[in-house]
Protein backbone atom coordinates (compact mmCIF):
# COMPACT_ATOMS: atom_id res chain seq x y z
CA UNK A 1 0.00 0.00 0.00
CA UNK A 2 2.94 2.50 -0.99
CA UNK A 3 0.15 5.03 -2.59
CA UNK A 4 -2.75 4.68 -0.15
CA UNK A 5 -3.99 8.03 0.10
CA UNK A 6 -2.33 9.51 -3.60
CA UNK A 7 -4.74 10.28 -6.25
CA UNK A 8 -3.82 9.52 -9.76
CA UNK A 9 -4.62 10.74 -13.42
CA UNK A 10 -3.82 8.20 -16.01
CA UNK A 11 -4.03 9.45 -19.50
CA UNK A 12 -4.72 6.91 -21.90
CA UNK A 13 -6.04 4.39 -18.90
CA UNK A 14 -8.34 2.25 -20.86
CA UNK A 15 -6.97 -0.58 -22.60
CA UNK A 16 -3.33 -1.37 -23.51
CA UNK A 17 -0.11 -0.14 -21.25
CA UNK A 18 -2.42 2.62 -19.74
CA UNK A 19 -5.00 -0.16 -18.49
CA UNK A 20 -1.99 -2.09 -16.54
CA UNK A 21 -0.48 1.04 -14.89
CA UNK A 22 -3.79 1.46 -13.71
CA UNK A 23 -4.08 -1.88 -11.85
CA UNK A 24 -0.97 -1.62 -10.35
CA UNK A 25 -1.45 1.77 -8.83
CA UNK A 26 -4.85 0.93 -7.57
CA UNK A 27 -3.38 -2.00 -5.71
CA UNK A 28 -0.79 -0.40 -4.00
CA UNK A 29 -3.87 2.10 -2.85
CA UNK A 30 -3.93 5.04 -5.22
CA UNK A 31 -7.26 6.67 -6.56
CA UNK A 32 -7.72 7.05 -10.00
CA UNK A 33 -8.95 9.57 -12.51
CA UNK A 34 -8.85 7.38 -15.81
CA UNK A 35 -8.99 9.15 -19.05
CA UNK A 36 -9.37 8.07 -22.06
CA UNK A 37 -10.76 8.44 -25.60
CA UNK A 38 -12.67 5.24 -25.61
CA UNK A 39 -15.72 6.03 -22.97
CA UNK A 40 -16.61 2.18 -22.59
CA UNK A 41 -13.01 0.93 -21.84
CA UNK A 42 -12.63 4.04 -19.37
CA UNK A 43 -15.92 3.12 -18.06
CA UNK A 44 -14.77 -0.89 -17.78
CA UNK A 45 -11.41 -0.12 -16.18
CA UNK A 46 -12.84 2.26 -13.61
CA UNK A 47 -15.05 -0.49 -12.61
CA UNK A 48 -11.94 -3.13 -12.08
CA UNK A 49 -10.61 -0.33 -9.83
CA UNK A 50 -13.51 0.15 -8.09
CA UNK A 51 -14.23 -3.92 -7.29
CA UNK A 52 -10.40 -3.45 -5.50
CA UNK A 53 -11.68 -0.77 -2.96
CA UNK A 54 -10.31 2.15 -4.58
CA UNK A 55 -12.06 5.45 -5.83
CA UNK A 56 -12.06 5.69 -9.43
CA UNK A 57 -13.37 8.41 -11.98
CA UNK A 58 -13.81 7.68 -15.89
CA UNK A 59 -13.56 10.40 -17.90
CA UNK A 60 -13.84 10.04 -22.07
CA UNK A 61 -11.62 12.71 -23.91
CA UNK A 62 -9.53 13.63 -26.61
CA UNK A 63 -6.77 15.02 -25.15
CA UNK A 64 -5.26 16.22 -28.46
CA UNK A 65 -7.63 19.00 -28.30
CA UNK A 66 -6.53 22.06 -25.55
CA UNK A 67 -9.65 22.70 -23.66
CA UNK A 68 -10.10 18.98 -23.13
CA UNK A 69 -6.96 19.07 -21.13
CA UNK A 70 -8.46 21.53 -19.00
CA UNK A 71 -11.51 20.11 -18.57
CA UNK A 72 -10.30 16.70 -17.53
CA UNK A 73 -7.99 18.23 -14.77
CA UNK A 74 -10.47 20.38 -13.22
CA UNK A 75 -12.92 17.31 -12.65
CA UNK A 76 -10.26 15.18 -11.19
CA UNK A 77 -9.05 18.05 -8.68
CA UNK A 78 -13.00 18.65 -8.28
CA UNK A 79 -14.01 15.03 -7.54
CA UNK A 80 -11.05 14.15 -5.40
CA UNK A 81 -10.14 17.16 -3.80
CA UNK A 82 -6.12 17.13 -4.94
CA UNK A 83 -3.97 15.45 -7.65
CA UNK A 84 -1.08 13.68 -6.33
CA UNK A 85 0.44 11.73 -9.78
CA UNK A 86 0.22 12.37 -13.54
CA UNK A 87 0.91 9.36 -16.03
CA UNK A 88 0.95 10.31 -19.19
CA UNK A 89 0.00 7.15 -21.26
CA UNK A 90 -1.56 8.80 -24.75
CA UNK A 91 0.24 7.45 -27.76
CA UNK A 92 0.30 5.00 -30.82
CA UNK A 93 -1.35 6.00 -34.65
CA UNK A 94 -4.36 5.41 -35.77
CA UNK A 95 -5.90 3.28 -38.21
CA UNK A 96 -6.42 6.37 -40.47
CA UNK A 97 -2.75 7.55 -40.07
CA UNK A 98 -1.77 4.13 -41.22
CA UNK A 99 -4.12 4.69 -44.03
CA UNK A 100 -2.55 7.78 -45.17
CA UNK A 101 0.95 6.26 -44.77
CA UNK A 102 -0.24 2.82 -47.05
CA UNK A 103 -1.57 5.44 -49.89
CA UNK A 104 1.63 7.31 -49.15
CA UNK A 105 3.92 4.06 -49.94
CA UNK A 106 1.39 3.08 -52.77
CA UNK A 107 2.12 6.56 -54.72
CA UNK A 108 5.62 5.86 -53.91
CA UNK A 109 6.20 2.91 -55.44
CA UNK A 110 5.14 4.57 -59.23
CA UNK A 111 8.04 6.20 -59.27
CA UNK A 112 11.09 5.21 -61.79
CA UNK A 113 13.18 4.98 -58.61
CA UNK A 114 13.11 3.47 -55.29
CA UNK A 115 12.29 6.04 -52.92
CA UNK A 116 12.93 5.43 -48.77
CA UNK A 117 9.55 4.41 -47.38
CA UNK A 118 9.82 7.32 -44.35
CA UNK A 119 9.07 9.97 -47.51
CA UNK A 120 5.98 8.36 -47.29
CA UNK A 121 4.95 10.54 -43.86
CA UNK A 122 3.84 13.79 -44.99
CA UNK A 123 3.29 16.83 -43.13
CA UNK A 124 -0.21 15.71 -41.99
CA UNK A 125 1.42 12.24 -40.68
CA UNK A 126 3.71 14.41 -38.72
CA UNK A 127 0.95 16.61 -37.35
CA UNK A 128 -1.05 13.79 -36.25
CA UNK A 129 1.78 11.95 -34.55
CA UNK A 130 2.90 14.84 -33.16
CA UNK A 131 -0.67 15.32 -31.22
CA UNK A 132 -1.40 12.20 -30.45
CA UNK A 133 2.05 11.37 -28.93
CA UNK A 134 3.39 14.30 -28.16
CA UNK A 135 1.40 17.42 -27.48
CA UNK A 136 -0.99 15.94 -24.79
CA UNK A 137 2.02 14.61 -22.19
CA UNK A 138 3.45 18.43 -22.85
CA UNK A 139 -0.15 20.21 -22.12
CA UNK A 140 -1.51 17.71 -19.22
CA UNK A 141 2.29 18.41 -17.42
CA UNK A 142 1.54 21.91 -17.82
CA UNK A 143 -1.92 22.01 -16.88
CA UNK A 144 -1.10 19.64 -13.58
CA UNK A 145 1.94 21.59 -12.89
CA UNK A 146 0.27 24.40 -10.87
CA UNK A 147 -1.66 22.17 -8.57
CA UNK A 148 1.91 20.35 -7.78
CA UNK A 149 3.63 23.72 -7.45
CA UNK A 150 0.73 24.41 -4.63
CA UNK A 151 1.15 21.78 -2.45
CA UNK A 152 4.49 21.54 -3.07
CA UNK A 153 5.22 17.73 -4.09
CA UNK A 154 3.99 15.26 -7.40
CA UNK A 155 5.16 12.85 -9.39
CA UNK A 156 4.80 13.00 -13.21
CA UNK A 157 5.45 9.54 -15.24
CA UNK A 158 5.95 10.09 -19.34
CA UNK A 159 5.65 6.80 -21.39
CA UNK A 160 7.21 6.78 -24.31
CA UNK A 161 9.32 3.98 -26.18
CA UNK A 162 12.47 2.53 -26.36
CA UNK A 163 11.76 4.07 -30.10
CA UNK A 164 12.70 7.09 -28.61
CA UNK A 165 16.33 5.41 -28.51
CA UNK A 166 16.53 3.30 -32.21
CA UNK A 167 16.65 4.43 -35.56
CA UNK A 168 13.54 3.58 -37.22
CA UNK A 169 13.56 4.57 -41.03
CA UNK A 170 9.71 3.42 -40.94
CA UNK A 171 8.58 5.19 -38.18
CA UNK A 172 10.58 8.14 -37.91
CA UNK A 173 7.49 10.46 -36.70
CA UNK A 174 7.14 8.06 -33.91
CA UNK A 175 10.43 7.64 -32.96
CA UNK A 176 10.99 11.72 -33.04
CA UNK A 177 8.37 11.94 -30.73
CA UNK A 178 9.49 9.33 -28.62
CA UNK A 179 12.82 10.78 -28.34
CA UNK A 180 10.96 14.69 -27.59
CA UNK A 181 9.05 12.94 -24.55
CA UNK A 182 12.34 11.69 -23.50
CA UNK A 183 13.54 15.63 -23.66
CA UNK A 184 10.78 16.97 -22.03
CA UNK A 185 11.15 14.83 -19.21
CA UNK A 186 14.71 16.20 -18.90
CA UNK A 187 13.73 20.11 -18.89
CA UNK A 188 10.62 19.30 -16.54
CA UNK A 189 12.36 17.24 -13.98
CA UNK A 190 14.93 20.26 -14.27
CA UNK A 191 12.27 22.93 -13.73
CA UNK A 192 10.03 21.41 -11.11
CA UNK A 193 12.69 20.02 -9.27
CA UNK A 194 12.83 23.01 -6.40
CA UNK A 195 9.13 22.39 -5.89
CA UNK A 196 9.65 18.84 -4.76
CA UNK A 197 8.04 17.89 -7.62
CA UNK A 198 9.57 14.53 -9.51
CA UNK A 199 9.60 13.82 -13.37
CA UNK A 200 10.76 10.51 -14.98
CA UNK A 201 10.18 8.83 -17.98
CA UNK A 202 9.48 4.97 -19.04
CA UNK A 203 10.40 3.53 -22.10
CA UNK A 204 8.64 -0.06 -23.25
CA UNK A 205 9.62 -2.56 -25.13
CA UNK A 206 8.15 -5.34 -26.84
CA UNK A 207 4.51 -5.35 -25.20
CA UNK A 208 1.00 -7.01 -27.17
CA UNK A 209 -1.09 -3.90 -27.04
CA UNK A 210 -4.10 -3.49 -29.08
CA UNK A 211 -1.88 -1.26 -31.02
CA UNK A 212 1.29 -3.95 -31.74
CA UNK A 213 -2.11 -6.27 -32.61
CA UNK A 214 -3.28 -4.52 -35.31
CA UNK A 215 0.81 -3.93 -36.64
CA UNK A 216 0.94 -7.86 -36.64
CA UNK A 217 -1.67 -8.27 -37.69
CA UNK A 218 -1.05 -5.98 -41.33
CA UNK A 219 2.65 -7.12 -41.40
CA UNK A 220 1.25 -11.14 -40.80
CA UNK A 221 -0.89 -10.14 -44.23
CA UNK A 222 2.18 -8.60 -46.02
CA UNK A 223 4.14 -11.40 -45.70
CA UNK A 224 0.92 -13.79 -46.61
CA UNK A 225 0.14 -11.87 -49.84
CA UNK A 226 4.01 -12.05 -50.69
CA UNK A 227 4.24 -15.62 -50.56
CA UNK A 228 1.04 -15.81 -52.35
CA UNK A 229 2.03 -13.78 -55.28
CA UNK A 230 5.65 -15.35 -55.40
CA UNK A 231 7.11 -12.02 -54.37
CA UNK A 232 10.15 -11.39 -52.21
CA UNK A 233 9.40 -11.61 -48.01
CA UNK A 234 11.14 -8.12 -46.20
CA UNK A 235 14.12 -9.11 -44.99
CA UNK A 236 13.14 -9.44 -41.04
CA UNK A 237 10.65 -12.10 -42.07
CA UNK A 238 12.89 -13.85 -44.90
CA UNK A 239 12.55 -16.72 -42.63
CA UNK A 240 9.24 -17.19 -42.55
CA UNK A 241 9.27 -18.27 -46.18
CA UNK A 242 9.35 -22.27 -44.62
CA UNK A 243 6.34 -21.79 -42.23
CA UNK A 244 3.17 -21.78 -42.36
CA UNK A 245 1.93 -18.81 -41.71
CA UNK A 246 -1.33 -18.86 -42.95
CA UNK A 247 -2.68 -20.83 -39.62
CA UNK A 248 -0.48 -18.29 -37.82
CA UNK A 249 -2.08 -15.96 -35.69
CA UNK A 250 -1.17 -12.41 -34.97
CA UNK A 251 0.51 -13.07 -31.55
CA UNK A 252 2.11 -16.35 -33.09
CA UNK A 253 3.55 -13.84 -35.41
CA UNK A 254 4.49 -11.53 -33.76
CA UNK A 255 6.58 -13.44 -30.85
CA UNK A 256 8.29 -15.51 -33.46
CA UNK A 257 9.19 -12.50 -36.19
CA UNK A 258 8.87 -9.39 -33.90
CA UNK A 259 9.51 -9.53 -29.80
CA UNK A 260 11.69 -12.83 -29.24
CA UNK A 261 14.27 -12.03 -32.02
CA UNK A 262 14.71 -8.60 -30.76
CA UNK A 263 14.85 -9.02 -27.12
CA UNK A 264 18.19 -10.50 -25.29
CA UNK A 265 16.07 -11.82 -22.29
CA UNK A 266 14.00 -14.07 -25.12
CA UNK A 267 10.41 -12.38 -23.52
CA UNK A 268 8.22 -9.93 -23.88
CA UNK A 269 7.07 -7.44 -21.57
CA UNK A 270 3.65 -7.33 -20.09
CA UNK A 271 1.57 -3.49 -19.68
CA UNK A 272 2.12 -5.09 -15.60
CA UNK A 273 6.07 -4.48 -15.74
CA UNK A 274 5.21 -0.98 -17.08
CA UNK A 275 2.83 -0.62 -14.11
CA UNK A 276 5.14 -1.63 -11.82
CA UNK A 277 7.86 0.70 -12.73
CA UNK A 278 5.31 3.50 -12.46
CA UNK A 279 4.49 2.51 -8.87
CA UNK A 280 8.45 2.79 -8.11
CA UNK A 281 8.76 6.06 -9.64
CA UNK A 282 5.65 7.85 -7.73
CA UNK A 283 6.54 6.10 -4.83
CA UNK A 284 8.47 7.19 -1.61
CA UNK A 285 11.22 4.92 -2.76
CA UNK A 286 12.01 6.99 -5.87
CA UNK A 287 11.94 10.42 -3.63
CA UNK A 288 15.35 11.18 -5.39
CA UNK A 289 14.89 9.75 -8.62
CA UNK A 290 14.18 12.22 -10.94
CA UNK A 291 14.86 13.16 -15.06
CA UNK A 292 15.60 9.63 -15.44
CA UNK A 293 14.34 7.81 -19.02
CA UNK A 294 13.90 4.15 -17.37
CA UNK A 295 14.24 1.39 -20.28
CA UNK A 296 11.48 -2.01 -19.25
CA UNK A 297 12.44 -3.99 -22.59
CA UNK A 298 14.14 -7.11 -21.79
CA UNK A 299 17.62 -5.63 -22.51
CA UNK A 300 16.94 -4.07 -25.80
CA UNK A 301 18.24 -0.84 -25.38
CA UNK A 302 21.05 -1.15 -22.56
CA UNK A 303 21.80 2.51 -22.13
Amino acid sequence: MKLKGKVAIVAGGGQGIGEGIVKCLAEEGADISIIDINGENAEKVAGEVEKMGRKSLAITSDLTINNEITRVVKETADFFGKIDILVNCVGGVSRETLGMMVNNRVTLAANDEPLPEFLSCDSEVWDRYYRLNLKSHVLLSNTVAPYFIKQKSGKIVNISSDAGRIPDTTQMPYGAMKAGDISITWSLARALAPYNINVNCICPGFVYTPLWEMGATAMLEQVRNAKAQGQGIPARYRSAEDIDVENMTPKEFWDRFIALPGTPLGREQTAEDMGKAVVFFVSEDAKNVTGQALHVNGGTVMR
